[in-house]
């Protein structure tokens, strides 16, 4: 046996050495602990939960709203008893036409229930495959881990649906997060396309809270406040009405213009 095979065996002895030590160690208070390493199989769960905390009200949490719906969220940061279990969930409510925008989750898979309507879902591959499907009222389909993917209502009225992930805290990187976090040009130079054409997009749909200085006078206000909640359908929603020195009358006039436009 030469040096180098002795220098292996001595690693890996050293290596499982130490691992078994370390899931021998104590239960720390608290979970998560600042400074301290914790394994999850180290605590039942989070050190302080109550019997109480492990039925909790989705309905009760403030909805994240777009003008196509709503996202109720819960995960670890708002749910102690999801603290070191390894999932979370959102309530959707998406209205007719409306759309949870493309996205994709960085730590974890999806596995979303239909509770009411019919809604469309895809997802795309890394072969550059697009998955889609038409899911209703009790099926269930799946979004593997960290692929771009999205829902739409397809049916009459609102959809419900109810989506689970594998991480307590799985993350959500949306379109407008991606417009808002990459350079104009270097989206203008992937897409071919002109930068004031990038400039003008990512002025609609990025929020306020993602732009330089938190101020965005042109955000269409569709995605709602956080730039990532359900969207409407196409034409779906009244703009926001000019303002100025403009009479009501001339303000309902462009209304009454606005909806037979529509129609």
């Amino acid at each position: 046996m030469n040096m180098f095979s002795r220098f292996l065996i001595v690693a890996a002895g050293v290596a499982i050495s130490d691992a078994a030590r370390f899931r021998q160690q104590e239960p720390v208070a608290g979970y998560p602990t600042e400074g301290v390493p914790i394994l999850p199989e180290h605590l039942d769960f989070a050190d302080g939960v109550q019997t109480s905390d492990f039925v909790f009200d989705v309905l009760s949490r403030t909805p994240n709203q777009g003008q196509g719906g709503t996202v109720q969220g819960r995960e670890s940061l708002n749910t102690p008893a999801l603290q070191g279990q390894g999932i979370a969930l959102s309530l959707f409510t998406v209205e007719e036409g409306g759309q949870n925008l493309i996205h994709y989750h960085p730590r974890a898979t999806e596995l979303l229930y239909v509770i009411k309507g019919t809604i469309e879902v895809a997802f795309t591959d890394t072969t550059g495959t697009l998955h889609a499907n038409t899911v209703k009222e009790g099926q269930a389909t799946v979004f593997p881990h960290a692929l771009l993917h999205f829902q739409r209502n397809i049916g009459k009225g609102t959809a419900q649906y109810i989506s689970m992930l594998n991480s307590e805290n799985p993350g959500v990187m949306s379109f407008p997060r991606v417009f808002a976090t990459l350079p104009a040009d270097i989206l203008a130079q992937a897409l071919r396309t002109p930068i004031e054409d990038i400039k003008a997009l990512q002025a609609r749909v990025v929020p306020p809270q993602l732009s330089e200085g938190g101020v965005n006078p042109d955000y269409d206000g569709a995605a709602g406040p956080n730039g990532n909640a359900p969207v409407p359908a196409l034409g779906g929603y009244i703009p926001k009405m000019p303002t100025g020195d403009k009479t009501k009358e001339e303000l309902f006039t462009e209304l009454l213009a606005y909806i037979k436009n529509k129609n």
